[in-house]
């Protein structure tokens, strides 16, 4: 999936027409999820407009998480992937307009210590976070504590505004929103997601940037949290790590006093995938009811789901040639989904008891003819 952050008012405005479009072929699906990966097919508008409305985001912030956040990007310009290089370049041309609005004094490759590997702010963003009234640290010069515990999961976050929560469905602006994911870091291969509120992490409240890399500093280097977070007008909680951070590592196989629970065990589950095309006249292919043992999380079902579509493309070459986002799980991984730009939805759906699995699968087999493919996942 590619987590491409676009200008605020298109995101905003494919997130809404999403989530009036939540049930798709009968299954339920993430608007926000959907909404991240619809966007890039939103026409762009132009770079200037983009710069302009990501500088709303950033207005009212601190002076000095503007300067982190300046050289964080800067500094990741020439090593992030072509396809996110545009964004990242919006980033930077947007704080520094606000930096320059709001008179902040002048910054430079390494003027702000401890940017780079080891983050050491100590200003704060309020409440309201980018685009509102800012409480805490006025913005200015911050005296920075090169020793304060600082760690990442390779994503960028913005402080929930308004318009946000009531598009997802949050009763009040909280938490921290994922703009963007750095490609197989931490925060990507444990399942998180562009669209994601962020509202715990190892049980402490997050509200800005800043100080949800102060939490993730006191978690030994190389560690996991666990997450709780927003997605899909439900609560959900998500295991993240390793955490990179200036806390030192601890000894091989020894976690630390408040490292998440044990992951659930190993269950048995009864399947059925299938990749389709949208519309009255939709064909594509179904899998026979399969059974995997796994523990039933997201991310171990939207690998399976992933397998599947590589199967659908090899027994149909040439036919499902437009790339797929990561699937999508709801909670309890029964269904998971992935829409892409044709409008190709595919599909697993699965049940703990193999009849309730047999079922599914015969209302499926009755509901709509497709090309049956015999496919067990991989081990």
């Amino acid at each position: 999936m590619q987590h491409v952050r676009t200008g605020a008012s298109t995101w905003m405005a494919v997130l809404v027409v999403a989530s009036g479009a939540a049930v798709l072929s009968g299954c339920a699906g993430d608007p926000v999820g959907l909404a991240i990966g619809a966007a890039g097919t939103v026409s762009a508008p132009s770079e200037a407009s983009q710069v302009a409305e990501t500088a709303s985001y950033y207005r009212g912030t601190s002076c000095q998480a503007l300067a982190i956040l300046l050289q964080t990007n800067t500094d990741s310009l020439s090593s992030v992937p072509p396809a996110y290089r545009q964004s990242m370049s919006i980033n930077v041309q947007a704080l520094r307009q606000v930096m320059a609005e709001q008179r902040c004094p002048a910054t430079g490759a390494g003027a702000v210590s401890g940017v780079g590997s080891t983050l050491a702010p100590s200003a704060t963003v309020g409440s309201k976070g980018m685009g509102g009234a800012v409480t805490g640290t006025p913005p200015g010069p911050a005296t920075v504590q090169a020793s304060e515990p600082q760690g990442k999961v390779g994503m960028s976050v913005a402080p929930v505004t308004a318009q946000v929560a009531q598009a997802v469905g949050l009763e009040a602006p909280r938490g921290l929103v994922v703009m963007e994911l750095m490609p197989g870091q931490a925060a990507d291969v444990s399942g998180i997601w562009s669209g994601d509120v962020i509202l715990e992490v190892r049980g402490v409240v997050v509200g800005d940037p800043v100080q949800m890399r102060r939490v993730l500093g006191v978690v030994p280097d190389g560690q996991s949290v666990t997450v709780k977070l927003w997605r899909g007008r439900e609560l959900r909680e998500v295991v993240v790590g390793p955490v990179a951070s200036n806390t030192p590592a601890l000894p091989a196989g020894v976690v630390y006093a408040d490292a998440p629970a044990l992951a659930a065990s190993v269950r048995e589950r009864s399947c059925v995938a299938q990749l389709m095309t949208s519309g009255t006249l939709a064909s594509g292919v179904r899998s026979s009811l399969f059974t995997v043992r796994n523990n039933g999380s997201e991310a171990e079902s939207a690998k399976v789901t992933a397998a599947f579509l590589l199967a659908a493309q090899k027994a149909q070459p040439g036919k499902w040639l437009t790339p797929h986002p990561r699937p999508n799980c709801n909670r309890d991984s029964t269904v998971c989904t992935s829409v892409n730009t044709d409008s190709e939805i595919l599909t697993m759906l699965c049940r703990t008891e193999r009849e309730e699995g047999a079922r599914v699968y015969e209302s499926l087999r009755q509901s709509r003819s497709l090309t049956e493919l015999a496919w067990s996942p991989p081990p």
